[in-house]
């Protein structure tokens, strides 16, 4: 039994219905589904049976030490460390993306053991000199972790915050150091740290495959033009309905 985690910034808000849908449609064996924001959700968004929390309501780290590019991107770092860390899930959860739709049946657990799922390979370098400062690790598995959900499981990321001789607050003082000298705009990616984690210290705790994904977004930074419409995200769920893909995502920070 695992938990599911969807973790939301206000301009996925309006793609959460569809995510939660896709859910039911194609999971099985979960427990609770819980969703974690920055900010409130309007009460017209709210979905029953799912549990909402907001991220300083899990976390009590000190992201004021952020700086430089990291500070610019305090969101993008900031969301990485409160779903890492949060402790509303049981110790098994699936972090699922706020912005895809799982387009087929999925099975997240074979033979017992929980699956990483590939999407599209991603080769970022300071994603792996990071790692290699925090943990010595290096790229130890041929292909990116870097996809739409991830299995979590907490007893790991905490072997891996004990390997740094620190507790969690002082993991994230160590990881907050080096990413403010790094001063990179992506520096960091706790899917590609925990997935190459799990491959030196529990690689057969876990079953590895490869999925299709279509990738769609639109926009530039500034929300008020990246902010996906409900009939846009019903006519290109409805485009890709009984295709091939496994998961569709619709970024809002990816141009056509």
């Amino acid at each position: 039994m695992y938990d599911i985690l969807i973790p939301a910034a206000e301009k996925d808000f309006v793609k959460l219905r569809f995510v939660y849908d896709s859910i039911m449609k194609s999971l099985s064996g979960f427990d609770k589904i819980y969703c974690i924001s920055d900010v409130k959700i309007p009460r017209n968004l709210l979905i029953p049976g799912v549990q909402y929390y907001l991220d300083e309501d899990v976390v009590d780290f000190d992201f004021s030490k952020f700086r430089g590019r990291v500070r610019i991107l305090d969101g993008f770092y900031r969301y990485q460390f409160v779903n890492l860390f949060q402790q509303v899930t049981s110790d098994s959860y699936l972090e699922i993306n706020a912005d895809i739709y799982l387009n087929k049946k999925i099975d997240i657990i074979e033979d017992g053991k929980p699956v990483f799922l590939f999407g599209n390979d991603q080769n970022h370098p300071p994603n792996f000199h990071f790692m290699e400062k925090l943990l010595n690790l290096g790229r130890v598995h041929p292909y990116s972790f870097i996809s739409e959900m991830m299995f979590f499981k907490r007893e790991i990321i905490n072997h891996m915050v004990s390997s740094t001789g620190f507790n969690k607050y002082g993991f994230f003082e160590l990881a907050v150091n080096i990413l403010n000298r790094m001063n990179e705009d992506a520096g960091m990616s706790y899917y590609e740290l925990y997935g190459n984690y799990v491959v030196k210290h529990f690689k057969h705790s876990y079953k590895y495959r490869h999925i299709k994904i279509h990738v769609a977004g639109k926009g530039g930074f500034e929300l008020k033009k990246i902010l996906w419409e409900e009939g846009e995200l019903q006519r290109h769920i409805d485009s890709f309905r009984g295709t091939d893909y496994d998961i569709l995502s619709f970024h809002s920070w990816l141009k056509h």
